[in-house]
């Protein structure tokens, strides 16, 4: 079965009408309270999201609709404006969710940190519901981590070095609550911490050797000081005071585990934070802190869809102004007219892209047009400028329209934004030419069935689909082009040079996996998907024909 992103392009179209259908009863709830049918046909709307998307295993996202349930469930019927607010939150909720689900689709994997913000604004308008803290999703069980990773001491602190060690930790650590610096406040806390290592018990020793970890995370690793990482520090010290007045006090694991989470954001040049990494073994995260605040942006910033507007609308703008040019360049036409219908043209381009923050390319067009005023007929070198300027900006908006694509892969690859634009148009178009071979392969198949199994109509069939593998290993995906091989020399060898005639059940499994690598394309188009489910289909679709793929483990 299909799970995860891999099957969000089934029921994308579902799923946001079904939002979309919640909304409009939350909005009318809004303006008619009451009628509680209304609020409780949106709590049944948001449990059938939950269950679709618990179904295809989205967990973040079904988290999200459990507390937008929960918040729902608890607002009654009948209440004043004081309630607005809880339902606004439910509404800004769906919105997010669908970004959410957009950019899971485009990235090929979820990533449920980044509804932590939103669910946790839900969870403030429950009563004695505590927000979940950053590492909610962090692979880290609570329970079970080692306590006494450093040898620590058996007998009581010496009161008075206590005190002292404790004042040090307070300074800075209120020299940290009071944004002075971490350069300022972490030498002091970091120094307390290694002697609350020498004079603490072992569990107490290892919790505070993980703190001065976490802080030189925060440190070197660029990490957002926020108010639930002061506060770490903050329960920190209330801990040390607690273990010191009876080292039989149980060790706060949340607390460790909220400490291991920065530690486990750190990068490569926090040496001790490495030593905590390999002592607990801590699982990467998969981002960074700066990858997921990106994230957090394009999440709030203009949708996919938008862009793609945005960007349709700009390079038909920019065909209009090609025309003009190549009009003007030919001296066809009005002359007047067609410089007139230019500069208006260029104006509202440069003043688009300006407004986008196209900088560059929006002075170029606003320079060039401005040599237009001086134009004269035959004055070539004026309107090859504005084509270059065009170009420019063309180049500019493709860049744009990609964006959030390239943002996304880049993260998810880890390579920073790199891949030229040529080259992802070329794959695009590479993609495209497989998907027509393919089709083209299923129409020769669907014939030869209808013609009473003429073999005629197969002769094609195999060098297309050698076709369709080169252009797969082109693109680096050898599982795929190794099944498109297999099927290509089932129908050569079994249907054309033994002459056999496959059973109807041999030609659906043969559809089956055609269709199977369809679907992986069509998905590939928009982003780097899980593979594993549908390529894993497609093979055992040849296994069961008898031309098993190689590296198969079905095989």
């Amino acid at each position: 079965m299909l799970t995860g992103t891999t099957s969000l392009d089934l029921v994308r179209d579902e799923l946001f009408t079904s939002m979309a259908e919640v909304e409009d009863l939350l909005q009318q709830f809004l303006e008619d309270r009451q009628n509680g049918s209304l609020l409780q046909q949106s709590i049944e709307g948001l449990q059938q999201l939950r269950g679709t998307l618990a179904l295809i295993e989205l967990k973040g996202a079904a988290e999200l609709l459990d507390e937008m349930t929960a918040l729902a469930t608890d607002i009654p019927v009948h209440e004043g404006e004081e309630r607005n607010e809880p339902l606004a939150a439910l509404c800004d909720a769906l919105f997010l969710l669908q970004r959410y689900l957009d950019q899971a689709r485009q990235n090929g994997r979820e990533r449920p940190e980044l509804l932590l913000p939103m669910i946790n604004q839900l969870r403030r308008h429950r009563a004695g519901a505590a927000p979940l803290p950053d590492s909610h999703f962090y692979p880290l069980p609570v329970a079970g981590l080692p306590l006494n990773l450093r040898p620590g001491v058996t007998e009581a602190p010496n009161p008075k070095t206590f005190a002292r060690l404790r004042q040090m930790y307070q300074l800075g650590l209120l020299g940290l609550l009071r944004e002075d610096g971490l350069s300022a406040s972490a030498p002091l806390m970091q120094r307390a911490l290694m002697r609350f290592e020498t004079c603490l018990g072992s569990r107490m020793a290892t919790l505070c050797w993980v703190a001065g970890a976490a802080l030189e995370s925060l440190e070197q690793s660029a990490l957002e000081l926020t108010p639930g990482r002061k506060r770490l520090f903050a329960q920190l010290d209330r801990e040390i005071k607690r273990h010191a007045a009876s080292a039989a006090e149980p060790v706060n694991e949340p607390l460790l585990r909220e400490l291991l989470y920065l530690v486990a954001l750190a990068d490569s040049n926090c040496l001790r934070c490495q030593e905590v990494v390999r002592a607990y073994q801590l699982p990467d995260p998969g981002y960074t802190e700066i990858e997921i605040q990106d994230a957090f942006t394009r999440l709030r910033g203009p949708g996919i869809d938008v862009m793609h507007s945005v960007a349709e609308a700009l390079r038909e703008e920019i065909t209009a102004i090609k025309d003009l040019l190549d009009l003007l360049a030919r001296n066809a036409g009005d002359p007047e007219q067609s410089l007139e219908t230019l500069n208006g043209s260029l104006e509202r381009l440069w003043k688009t892209l300006n407004m986008l923050d196209i900088q560059t390319e929006s002075e170029g067009i606003k320079a060039a047009a401005a040599q237009l005023s001086r134009w004269e007929s035959g004055d070539i070198a004026a309107l090859e400028q504005v084509a270059d300027a065009v170009l420019r900006a063309e180049t500019a908006v493709n860049r744009l329209d990609a964006a959030g694509d390239e943002a996304e892969s880049a993260v998810a690859d880890g390579v920073g934004y790199g891949e030229p634009l040529e080259l992802k148009e070329a794959r695009i178009v590479l993609i495209e030419e497989s998907q027509a071979g393919l089709a083209l392969a299923k129409r020769a198949i669907t014939a030869y069935m209808e013609s009473g199994n003429d073999a005629m109509h197969l002769l094609n069939v195999p060098p297309s689909l050698e076709t369709v593998r080169g252009g797969l290993v082109f693109l680096g995906m050898t599982r795929a082009a190794n099944v498109i091989h297999m099927a290509a020399s089932f129908i050569r060898e079994t249907m054309l040079e033994r002459k056999q005639v496959p059973q109807d059940a041999q030609l659906e499994v043969l559809a089956d996996a055609l269709t199977s690598i369809e679907f992986y394309l069509e998905s590939a188009e928009r982003a780097a998907v899980a593979t594993g489910d549908v390529l894993a289909l497609a093979e055992e679709s040849l296994a069961e024909l008898g031309y098993a793929v190689p590296g198969n483990p079905s095989a």
